[in-house]
């Protein structure tokens, strides 16, 4: 009988610029409908509450102080296999919920914007934009921690010009 040969194992790729932009238009595209909700009902969203954006700034300086130590595991090949792809999900999923984030608190502010005269609109609108502004962060401390995932070999492998975007697929075991 013939041996069949085994079919190429799926490597995880790093999260795409594209991907990110369908996150936070996905964000935006959801906040519209909640907006035109609360303007259907005549009513008034909430405010964003402080502990948002400083939930998110501390989410964002672990994963960044995470991401800084587990570079160097990866490059010594000392993190087990386990131990990366769960790094890698939590990137991943820190850089999707901070552009779903951004999205979203961009519409926001947008909505309010215009009458920062009023004290809750102003209030919003700084909240928002705070909230905004960390949700960016995190999103770039995913991507710090995602990239940090990445062996030195995969490294090589980014410079080939028809993906554009490298492997995270082979981790230090």
């Amino acid at each position: 009988m013939a041996e069949h040969p085994e079919p190429p194992r799926p490597k995880l790729g790093l999260t795409t610029f594209r991907q990110v932009l369908v996150a936070a238009l996905s964000g935006a595209l959801l906040a519209a409908f909640l907006l035109s909700i609360y303007d259907l009902l005549e009513g008034f969203p909430p405010v964003v509450p402080w502990t948002v954006p400083a939930i998110l700034v501390v989410m964002a300086v672990a994963a960044w102080i995470y991401s800084r130590g587990l570079s160097r595991r990866v490059a010594e090949r000392s993190v087990s296999g386990v131990e990366a792809v769960r790094a890698l999900a939590i990137a991943k999923s820190a850089i999707m919920a901070g552009a779903v984030l951004a999205g979203m608190h961009a519409v926001y502010v947008g909505r309010w914007i215009g009458q920062l005269d009023a004290a809750q609109p102003a209030q919003r609108v700084l909240l928002g934009s705070v909230t905004l502004v960390t949700a960016i962060l995190f999103t770039g401390a995913g991507h710090l921690l995602e990239k940090a995932c990445v062996t030195p070999d995969d490294e090589d492998e980014d410079e080939d010009p028809g993906e554009g975007q490298g492997q995270a697929g082979r981790h230090a075991e």
